[in-house]
């Protein structure tokens, strides 16, 4: 069997994904308005939009790879499955926190408005990973076999891409608590509901499991004949899922139902088609060019939870009476965005790169900066300043 170390063409692929998303929050938080009309924006704002599919993929690989390594663990009630549950509740809980009305529990009891609580309801990209890899386990639990797994998953991506354009024809608001209302369309402030993001991170997890079973059927002699099987693998899939969106999207413009471009099952197709050949490309780059262990991008990928929340709050956090959004007050040009979005990736690698250590010394540190750093924002959440 091939070695089970971790593949660092996922990393950096959610490497590149989180690298891009820092630049798209600060030109959405910053751009002179007028800015957005221009060919450069456009240019710009098509590499953005993959960021998303891209980070969403990324994590559904990892779980695959993840899942084929701990599938014994998986399939019963342990440590480690316990373990897995948690960390995705962890992840889901992050993701709430960051959308808090007010972090101050005085602010909180006095009163929060409607409009506030489906703010924070909303489904973000963390919400969506979490309760998608929840699904997967759960699954997994139920059918018992990966292979009945994946078939599964493939069947439910479909079904979403399908029926998107429909689930976001209805306000579920109407029939639904607001909390599980934000997973089914963006009428209400949900950016990442699971119509129609679920099915990326499915596609990157059945991509995972085909990558991995193909790994283990070829065996350590077959290393060098399954890496250059696995490139053409991602490269005929990526295209050939851009051509079948590219025949698709005329059929979908005849048909009423599918009025939003963006919500079509030919335009999520492309997406994933252009994600996978993005895996190709850094599958090669591992392959042929070697990652080393101190690349900053594998290492942003692997921290990606943490750059992910702290480059959100250092954007549209509040800190005392300073919002650096709201200072801004999209009054940047295009080389003021690009002077700040590198002063944070360089604050986010070395904020990635001082958490790596701190676990390499061990799991005592690792803990204890953990509940240092939770005993703090409690403290702060409750005890600060009301204004």
């Amino acid at each position: 069997m091939m070695s089970s170390k971790r593949l660092a063409f996922i990393d950096l692929l959610r490497g590149w994904a989180v690298i891009v998303m820092i630049e798209t929050h600060m030109i959405n938080a910053t751009i002179i308005p007028e800015l957005r009309n221009t060919g450069l924006f456009d240019a710009i704002n098509f590499i953005n939009g993959l960021v998303a599919p891209s980070f969403l993929f990324a994590s559904g690989m990892a779980y695959a790879v993840t899942a084929r390594r701990k599938i014994d663990s998986y399939l019963v009630f342990g440590q480690p499955l316990v373990k897995q549950f948690g960390r995705l509740l962890f992840i889901l809980l992050v993701g709430y926190a960051l959308h808090l009305p007010q972090f101050n529990l005085g602010r909180l009891m006095q009163g929060v408005t409607p409009r506030q609580w489906l703010v924070f309801f909303q489904a973000d990209v963390l919400q969506c990973i979490a309760v998608s890899l929840l699904t997967l386990q759960v699954l997994l639990l139920i059918l018992r076999n990966e292979r009945r797994l994946y078939r599964t998953a493939m069947a439910i991506a479909a079904g979403i891409l399908i029926v998107t354009p429909w689930m976001w024809r209805y306000d579920f608001l109407e029939v639904l608590p607001a909390p599980l209302a934000a997973y089914m369309n963006g009428l209400h402030f949900s950016l990442f509901p699971l119509f129609p993001w679920m099915a990326f991170l499915f596609a990157g997890a059945i991509a995972g499991y085909f990558f991995t079973e193909g790994r283990v059927t070829a065996g350590e002699a077959g290393a060098g004949a399954f890496t250059a099987r696995a490139l053409r693998w991602f490269s005929g899939v990526g295209a050939g899922l851009i051509v079948i969106s590219a025949i698709l999207v005329p059929i979908e413009n005849l048909i009423p139902l599918y009025d939003v471009y963006a919500l079509t099952p030919g335009f999520a197709l492309m997406r994933i088609g252009i994600v996978v050949l993005l895996c190709a490309l850094m599958y090669w780059y591992e392959v042929r060019k070697g990652v080393p262990a101190s690349s900053p991008v594998t290492l942003v990928g692997k921290e990606s939870l943490l750059v992910y929340s702290a480059h959100l709050l250092l954007i549209y956090g509040n800190f005392g009476h300073f919002n650096f959004r709201n200072r801004v007050d999209h009054t940047f040009g295009f080389w003021e965005v690009a002077l700040w979005t590198v002063i944070l990736m360089v604050i986010m690698y070395v904020l990635a790169l001082g958490w790596d250590r701190i676990k390499r010394k061990g799991e005592t540190w690792r803990r204890g900066v953990q509940l240092t750093t939770l005993a703090v924002l409690i403290l702060v959440f409750i005890f600060g300043p009301g204004e």
